[in-house]
C-alpha cells in the first residue's frame, strides 16, 4: 500500500462513533432492495465503462488437467448474481485462460501480489482479489483463442485475512463538513448497481485489521481511488440524530503505478 508519510490527521467525523448502533441489516434483503431498484436485467450493467462498474472477484482455478483448459481464472461479477462471459453466456463466474494486463501499468510485484490474492481466494472461498476490466472473446496467446481473455484496466487486493460478506461497495470522502456528528461526509457506490449512498461512519471491527491498517484505509478515502469495502447497512446514532453506515468485513486497497 502507499506511504502515510505527508498525510495529516483525520477529523474524527470519518471514523463515527458506534454507541448505539442498531443491528446490522440483513444482507440478502439489502442487495434484493437494491437490485429491484435498479430496473436493470443481469449482464446490461456489466456494459457501463464508468461509475463502479464492470468489476469482478478474481479466484485463481486450482483444477488440474491441460492448460489451456485449467488453470486460469474465474472471474465472479460483484453484487450480481450471474456474470456474462466472453462468449456471450450468462454464469455464476466465467472461466478465462488469459490475464491481459496491456491496459494497466503494474509492476511484476504487483501482478504477482494480485495473482497470490486470487489463489488465496481459492482456497478460503472469500475474495481477496478482484479487478476492474472486461471479458473479451479470443486471445492470441493459447492453443484456444475461443476461451477469450480478460483485459484488466484496474486491480485491487485485500487488506487483511477475513472473509469477505455483505454488499461490495467503493467509498470514498465527499468533501461534506460537519460541527456535529452523525456527519455524512462519506460517499459509497455499490460496485456493479447504479446506486450511491452518503454514510457517516464504517466499522471496521468485523474486518480484524490493526490500527496501523484502519487508519490507512481511512487515509485512502481521501484519495480519487477510495476504497473498496465489503459489508453490511446499520445505522449509527449520535446527538438525537441517526444515519446510514457500513460494516467492513474485508477492505481492498488498490495496486498502482509506483510512478503515478
Amino acid at each position: 500500500m502507499r506511504s502515510l508519510a505527508g498525510f495529516t490527521t483525520l477529523p474524527f467525523i470519518l471514523i463515527g462513533s458506534l454507541a448505539g448502533c442498531a443491528s446490522i441489516a440483513d444482507t440478502e434483503g439489502e442487495l434484493a432492495a437494491e437490485s429491484a431498484n435498479t430496473g436493470v436485467p443481469d449482464g446490461k450493467a456489466a456494459r457501463a465503462v464508468d461509475g463502479a462498474y464492470t468489476y469482478f472477484g478474481v479466484t485463481a482455478d486450482l483444477r488440474k488437467c491441460p492448460s489451456p483448459g485449467c488453470g486460469g481464472w474465474f472471474l465472479r461479477s460483484l453484487n450480481r448474481p450471474m456474470t456474462k462471459c466472453h462468449d456471450g453466456r450468462h454464469a455464476e463466474a466465467c472461466y478465462t485462460p488469459v490475464i491481459d494486463w496491456s491496459e494497466v501499468k503494474l509492476t511484476e510485484a504487483q501482478k504477482a501480489e494480485m495473482l497470490d490474492a486470487s489463489s488465496k481466494d481459492a482456497a478460503s472461498g472469500g475474495v481477496y482479489a478482484m479487478a476492474r476490466g472486461r471479458l473479451v472473446p479470443t486471445n492470441s496467446t493459447t492453443p484456444r483463442p475461443e476461451l477469450g481473455r480478460f483485459v484488466i484496466t484496474e486491480a485491487w487486493v485485500a487488506e487483511g485475512t477475513t472473509v469477505a460478506s455483505g454488499l461490495f461497495v467503493k467509498v470514498k470522502d465527499n468533501g461534506l463538513r460537519c460541527f456535529a456528528a452523525p456527519c455524512p461526509n462519506l460517499t459509497e457506490e455499490t460496485l456493479n448497481l447504479p446506486r450511491s449512498t452518503n454514510i457517516a461512519a464504517i466499522d471496521w471491527k468485523p474486518a480484524e485489521l490493526t490500527d496501523d491498517q484502519i487508519e490507512e484505509c481511512i487515509q485512502l478515502m481521501y484519495e480519487p481511488d477510495g476504497i473498496m469495502v465489503a459489508g453490511d447497512r446499520y445505522t449509527v446514532y449520535d446527538n438525537g440524530s441517526a444515519a446510514k453506515a457500513r460494516t467492513a468485513t474485508a477492505a481492498y486497497y488498490r495496486l498502482t503505478d509506483p510512478a503515478e
